[in-house]
């Protein structure tokens, strides 16, 4: 049989374990509605604090193949351009329409434009990411951004030769309906 000196501290972060689990599990993260993740993402945008932390891109780094050591932000900007290289955006023709679904405060939507020649139209459902990208956009670059829910697009007649989206999917209520 283990010694108390043991046991007593091993069923106690065990006991610990699971109350933090039961807490993890317990969260309420359930999808609310489209007006509740906007308000999330408006919060963030209003205070600044993932831009200040992340820079334009709310999303995933690339690090190389092997990854190496490199600056956060910059990995993210690497990200967007092995996205493009690895989907065939690359392959686009200057001056090509695409959607960018869930662009965020624009920081994708400016590199497909600037070093692809790409006409990009970023969408949000945060009313402040979008008055953000258009503030982050320079005059002449062929990136427009409206605010709009991804689910209920509102582009009668507007054809795309492609779209992007970075990590937006885990806010789709319905993530078949997303994807069709």
């Amino acid at each position: 049989m283990p010694s108390p000196t043991v046991f007593i501290p091993t069923a106690a972060g065990l006991l610990l374990l699971a109350c933090a689990y039961q807490l993890w599990n317990r969260r309420n993260r359930a999808y609310h509605s489209s007006e509740s993740v906007a308000a999330a993402y408006d919060a963030w945008t209003d205070d600044q604090l993932l831009e200040s932390l992340w820079g334009e891109h709310v999303h995933l780094g690339h690090y190389g193949s092997p990854p190496q050591p490199r600056d956060f932000r910059q990995a993210k900007a690497d990200f967007v351009h092995e996205l493009v290289r690895w989907s065939g955006f690359d392959q686009l023709p200057p001056g090509s329409r695409v959607l960018d679904v869930g662009c965020g405060i624009g920081g994708s939507a400016r590199i497909l434009s600037r070093d692809y020649g790409l006409d990009v139209l970023g969408i949000s459902i945060s009313p402040l990411q979008i008055e953000r990208a258009r503030a982050l956009t320079p005059a002449g670059l062929s990136c427009t951004f409206a605010v709009m829910d991804a689910m209920a697009l509102e582009l009668p007649n507007a054809g795309f030769a492609g779209v992007w989206s970075v990590e937006a999917c885990p806010h789709m209520p319905d993530k078949q309906g997303y994807a069709d």
